[in-house]
């Protein structure tokens, strides 16, 4: 009988041996970058707020805070475009591209079957009577690392990035939102 156990011993503690628990519970999870801060500039050029861009584990928390009537009463699109331009506020934010990860077979919208697309965002309010307001979006399709990790787009490559605020409210299947009345630029460079 004590061969036995001794042979079951000897198995289980070999079993044991090769049974690999790696050293990960042991590392701390890289450092995130630094949240970013960026003025929203509107369409005559003056601050009317800042948007706040937080890395988290799983993906970017943005957090838009506006001053005293900033914006027009009603729902307005966001989203965040390919280039952090905000300096032709005149000719409406254009400089600022296209929707940031609007590639290949990707429609914008966050109801579309094909999308949505890295830049697509909720819809925003903005109250009656001009009281400040603010909101909170998370994308996990974005990043601020400088380059892109797990297939998420950077916020901060070489052409920066935009968050831009629409006229009207976006349906969240096509592409027109209206004019662009106001623009947060991200650069590669804090």
């Amino acid at each position: 009988m004590r061969r036995v156990l001794a042979l079951v011993s000897a198995a289980f503690l070999g079993s044991c041996a090769l049974l690999d628990f790696g050293d990960d519970a042991d590392e701390a999870p890289a450092p995130l970058p630094a949240p970013r801060t960026a003025w929203i500039v509107g369409g005559a050029g003056n601050a009317i707020g800042q948007a706040i861009f937080t890395e988290t584990p799983h993906g970017v928390l943005i957090r838009l805070e506006f001053s005293q009537n900033a914006l027009p009463p009603g729902w307005h699109a966001v989203h965040v475009h390919q280039i952090g331009d905000c300096s032709d506020f005149a000719a409406g934010f254009m400089a600022s591209g296209i929707h940031e990860g609007l590639v290949g077979d990707t429609r914008h919208g966050l109801m579309s079957h094909q999308g949505p697309d890295a830049g697509d965002l909720p819809n925003l309010f903005a109250p009656p009577g001009g009281a400040p307001s603010g909101a909170e979006f998370f994308n996990t399709r974005l990043t601020l690392n400088r380059f892109p990790t797990d297939g998420r787009f950077s916020l901060v490559d070489d052409n920066g990035s935009a968050l831009i605020i629409h006229e009207s409210p976006d349906n969240h299947s096509s592409v027109p939102s209206g004019p662009r009345i106001a623009c947060a630029a991200l650069t590669s460079t804090p």
